[in-house]
C-alpha cells in the first residue's frame, strides 16, 4: 500500500464501445453517471459508425448526452471505424486465446479472412473516413485511437502518422485479466515484458497509451472479489513502477441492468483514491501533461508482428 506522503499516481479511467457498437443512450447516460458520481472522469472511446445505416454525426441524441459528457469534465476518443471484423488487424493472443482457443490458429485463420485487407493504404482510408465523422460530430480531431478489440499489425501505426494522429491506446500491460474472464485463475500469465506501464514511443511520430487490464468484463458476484484482487495488485506494482494506470472498461458493463461491473469499479476507484491518492484524470488531460514536458515519454520501441503484439506466444 501507498504511503499517504507519497507522489500522486495518475489514473485514466477508459470506456470502449460506445456508439456504432453500443448505441442505447441510456447505457451510455447510467455510465456517464456512475463516473461522475465517482468523482473519477472517463474517456469514451467511440465507435463512429455501426450496423443499420448508424454514424456517429447523424445521430442527435446521442451527440447530446456525450457532448454534455464533454461539458461535465469528461472526454471522447476514436474507437477504429466499425469495430467489425479484423478491422486493422488481426486481434492480440490474449484476446484470440479466450474460451480456451489456439490463437495461433485463430491467427491463421484471421489471416486467410481478411489478411489481404491488412495494409497502409486501406488502414489510412478507413482511420481518414473515421476522423471525418468524429470531427463533424464534435468540431475537432481526435486525439488518441483505439481499435476494436485491439486489432492491430505493424502497418497501423505507419498508417496513423500518415493521417497526422500522435497517440495511440492499443496495449495491454497484463493480459491476466483476459485469463480471469475465460476462468482460467491458476494462469501463469504475467505483465508482458514488451509493453512498460508508462507512455511510450512506438513510433519516432506515434506515442502509446498503454492500458493495465481489464477487470470488469462479464462478472458475476462471485467473481468480483478475485478481480478486484487482480486489479488491487495491479494498482501497487504500477504504482511502484512510477507508471500511468489506464484501466479499460467497456460501456455495456458498466451500463448494464446488473451491478456487477459498477460494484468492481467503485470499489476500485475508493481504493484507488483513499490508499494511493491518485489523480484522475482523461486522456487529454494525460495527453497535456506529455505535451508540456509534466509526463515522461519512454524511447521504447516492443516487438510488434504482422499479427499484432504476440509476446512469448
Amino acid at each position: 500500500m501507498a504511503s499517504v506522503s507519497a507522489p500522486q499516481m495518475r489514473f485514466v479511467v477508459t470506456v470502449d464501445d460506445p456508439g456504432g457498437l453500443i448505441q442505447e443512450i441510456a447505457t451510455l447516460q447510467r455510465v456517464v453517471d456512475f463516473f461522475g458520481e465517482e468523482g473519477a472522469p472517463a474517456s469514451f472511446f467511440v465507435i463512429p459508425r455501426g450496423e443499420g445505416g448508424w454514424q456517429l454525426d447523424r445521430q442527435e441524441e446521442w451527440l447530446a448526452v456525450a457532448q454534455q459528457a464533454e461539458q461535465q469534465g469528461h472526454d471522447c476518443q476514436l474507437h477504429g471505424l466499425d469495430h467489425a471484423g479484423y478491422e486493422f488487424g488481426p486481434y492480440p493472443a490474449f484476446i484470440f486465446g479466450m474460451g480456451g482457443q489456439d490463437p495461433k490458429e485463430r491467427l491463421r485463420l484471421a489471416r486467410e479472412e481478411a489478411g489481404h485487407l491488412w495494409r497502409r493504404d486501406l488502414y489510412v482510408e478507413k482511420l481518414e473516413t473515421a476522423i471525418e465523422i468524429f470531427e463533424n460530430a464534435f468540431g475537432r480531431r481526435p486525439q488518441t485511437l483505439r481499435t476494436g478489440a485491439l486489432s492491430q499489425t505493424p502497418e497501423l501505426y505507419d498508417a496513423v502518422a500518415d493521417v497526422g494522429m500522435r497517440y495511440v491506446s492499443n496495449m495491454i500491460v497484463n493480459p491476466r485479466g483476459w485469463e480471469y474472464i475465460g476462468g482460467r485463475y491458476d494462469t501463469d500469465v504475467d505483465w508482458d515484458p514488451d509493453v512498460p506501464p508508462t507512455p511510450y514511443y512506438l513510433r519516432q511520430a506515434v506515442i502509446n497509451l498503454p492500458m493495465i487490464s481489464e477487470y470488469a468484463w462479464k462478472l458475476t458476484p462471485e467473481k468480483i472479489d478475485k478481480h478486484l484482487a487482480l486489479a488491487i495488485e495491479d494498482l501497487e506494482r504500477v504504482y511502484a513502477a512510477d507508471g500511468v494506470f489506464i484501466l479499460i472498461c467497456h460501456v455495456q458493463e458498466v451500463g448494464a441492468d446488473h451491478p456487477h461491473s459498477r460494484v468492481l469499479l467503485h470499489r476500485l476507484l475508493e481504493a484507488a483514491r483513499e490508499d494511493y491518492q491518485v489523480t484522475f484524470m482523461t486522456v487529454r488531460e494525460l495527453i497535456a501533461d506529455i505535451e508540456s514536458g509534466e509526463m515522461p515519454v519512454l524511447e521504447y520501441k516492443p516487438r510488434i508482428t504482422e499479427g499484432g503484439y504476440y509476446s512469448g506466444n
